[in-house]
């Protein structure tokens, strides 16, 4: 796969739920972070009980997740691995392996702490970011019930 330019990483990085409301300007500045790798076919890019520190999106190609040997689940393009690596420093429960060549997009830990650390106005977004994935986590994990207090689609006004 070509190297992508900076908007077009910004694009791919929109489909992403954790960046999917930012704004275009926030979404370049990401982008400016991300590195494009590419994987061989076997390469592990994520070890079971290993530490995490980067979140990957995948561009093309396939990547196999197991746990302690078994596969679990495929991720393809434009899913994420490690969707929690760039808040929590716990090791990671699953492997990740290139079931072909594959490309992704990179961004580090440190260098997404850098960018927020530089940018105020965008931790404030990746924080209502987060807070809206959990809650959504949370809502599936009850079924369709809202969370208490919360109306239909788990969202408070005012």
């Amino acid at each position: 796969m070509e190297t992508l330019t900076t908007l077009e990483r910004a694009i791919r990085l929109q489909k992403v739920e954790l960046f999917s409301d930012l704004e275009t300007s926030m979404l370049a500045l990401l982008a400016s972070i991300a590195s494009q790798v590419q994987v061989k076919r076997g390469e592990v890019l994520v070890e079971q009980n290993h530490p995490l520190g980067t979140l990957y999106v995948v561009l093309s190609g396939t990547i196999e997740m197991s746990r302690s040997g078994r596969a679990m689940f495929h991720v393809g393009a434009d899913e994420t691995i490690g969707n929690w690596a760039l808040f929590d420093e716990q090791p990671s429960v699953v492997t990740a392996t290139a079931l072909e060549d594959a490309s992704l997009l990179r961004i580090d830990r440190e260098d997404f702490y850098d960018l927020l650390a530089d940018h105020s106005e965008m931790t404030r977004e990746m924080f209502q970011a987060l807070f809206k994935r959990v809650r959504s986590l949370l809502t599936k994990g009850l079924g369709t019930t809202p969370l208490p207090g919360l109306p239909p689609g788990g969202t408070a006004s005012g």
